[in-house]
């Protein structure tokens, strides 16, 4: 057998050093390049999934927004605080925002939006992931959890939505309109009914804007504290009008598909931690979040004093806090 000289020995040594250097730097670079990037994510029966990456943290997070029916530009603006310490991935559940419009009731099963959620993970190689729920958001991410527990991290529960619709869901619409005054209660109806069965010829992006601004008050903690109200950059309006002509369609759909549930003791196996967060003036009263805290093996509750369904708006400081350390631990 020959052996090699040192000279040939430096040779390859200094052609491995060069392979390695190049395969970190081509990692490095694929990396850098999901930062702030956007795209769609193509779903076996031809839906586009429009998704969008902020940060480039070594924790991942997919935030999941409410509705349904609505859209991440709602949310994604007041979360940015996130995008400092990781990578944030928001995107637009089917039918919704600038993914495609769908509009036939059997694809807007809560099953289909699980499988959206595990094609998003899949596409972007995620193996484990950090799972951020809003309102509905947080119903989509704890079924998604226990049908993929494996590929779950921790699971925070914003402001969720009813662990079991009764009593809670008839409890929603009147906490939320409590604030209202006869004037303004005759006008939101009036503009729900626009929005929900709009002409061709009307603006509907208008219509969206007003009925927002004035039903969205009642998610805060004070309805008249317009200080903070204004302080949410979150838009409800943004997406294409078409989008916008399919939130009644989704929004009722989706919901039909769980029907009258009750997911109280669902939960009993699913061994990850979960944090509830919400305000201690949200639109569902203390217990529905005491019971979504029960529902869990481990699971913590944080109800933050003068917010109400948006904390990371009326109260980021003690939010984003939160948020951190429960991930960080």
């Amino acid at each position: 057998m020959e052996i090699p000289s040192k000279t040939s020995c430096e040779g390859f040594l200094l052609s491995i050093i060069l392979i390695l250097f190049l395969m970190l730097s081509g990692c490095q670079k694929t990396e850098l390049s999901r930062q702030d990037s956007e795209g769609f994510v193509q779903r076996s029966d031809g839906i586009e999934l429009s998704y969008r990456i902020k940060g480039a943290g070594r924790d991942t997070i997919v935030v999941l927004h409410g509705g349904p029916g609505l859209h991440s530009d709602y949310l994604a603006p007041d979360l940015e605080p996130l995008a400092e310490r990781y990578t944030v991935i928001f995107y637009d559940q089917r039918g919704s925002g600038r993914s495609t419009i769908v509009s036939d009731s059997a694809s807007l099963h809560i099953e289909n939006h699980i499988e959206d959620l595990e094609a998003v993970r899949q596409y972007l190689g995620i193996e484990r992931l950090n799972l951020f729920g809003h309102s509905w958001g947080s119903l989509l991410g704890s079924r998604y959890a226990l049908n993929h527990p494996e590929h779950i991290s921790k699971l925070v529960l914003v402001s969720p939505g009813p662990v079991r619709m009764d009593p809670y869901d008839e409890q929603f619409l009147s906490r939320v309109m409590a604030w209202m005054d006869s004037t303004t209660l005759a006008q939101i109806q009036t503009l729900q009914a626009a929005f929900q069965n709009p002409n061709e010829e009307d603006d509907l992006r208008s219509v969206c804007t007003e009925f927002f601004e004035i039903f969205k008050r009642g998610y805060f903690y004070n309805p008249d504290d317009l200080d903070i109200y204004h302080r949410m950059q979150g838009d409800f309006c943004s997406v294409p009008e078409a989008s916008l002509r399919n939130f009644w369609t989704v929004n009722t759909s989706t919901l039909q598909s769980i029907g009258d549930f009750d997911w109280r003791h669902d939960f009993s196996d699913l061994d990850i931690p979960v944090l509830v967060i919400t305000g201690t003036r949200d639109v569902f009263p203390v217990e529905n979040y005491q019971e979504w805290k029960a529902a869990f093996p481990d699971a913590r509750l944080i109800l933050i004093n003068g917010a109400g369904h948006y904390p990371h708006v009326e109260k980021p400081d003690q939010f984003f806090e939160a948020i951190h350390e429960f991930l960080d631990k």
